[in-house]
């Protein structure tokens, strides 16, 4: 077995000092493995998540666009039509149309306790509407 060579160097002190401090400068080593791990695990996570996003867009697309029959002619302000816009500029909207059709179903969708409370609401009234046409047409006979 070989042994290593030995070199000697005479240095002053500030030599030595200055050594020292670039030493001390150098980042104290990781463990290892372990934050390349957490990297690229990291990093496997991003690209799942990147990779479904526009396929849950794109079926979001297809359920808000499914079954578009009735016309509806909307104002809106200026803010909702910079939405709308900014929606068929990145291409996932051929329209202002679709791209409308498309907020408005997920805006039903974000307020489906607002809606179900709503139409609680619309029966009892219709339950009470009933009920005022029987007691009229018990009180008023027809002539």
């Amino acid at each position: 077995m070989k042994e290593p060579d030995i070199t000697i160097e005479e240095r002053s002190e500030e030599q030595d000092k200055a050594h020292i401090e670039v030493r001390k400068a150098e980042p104290a080593e990781e463990p290892t493995g372990r934050v390349e791990t957490a990297i690229d695990d990291l990093a496997a996570s991003v690209r799942e998540f990147a990779a479904k996003i526009p396929e849950s867009i794109s079926k979001a697309v297809e359920r808000a666009l499914a079954g578009r029959d009735f016309p509806l002619m909307v104002r809106v302000n200026d803010e909702a039509l910079k939405r709308i816009d900014q929606l068929v500029e990145t291409g996932i909207f051929k329209s202002r149309s679709e791209s409308a059709a498309f907020l408005i179903s997920e805006g039903i969708k974000a307020q489906a306790a607002l809606f179900e409370r709503i139409e609680s609401k619309i029966r009892e009234i219709e339950k009470l509407r009933q009920e005022l046409k029987h007691i009229i047409q018990e009180e008023i006979p027809p002539q």
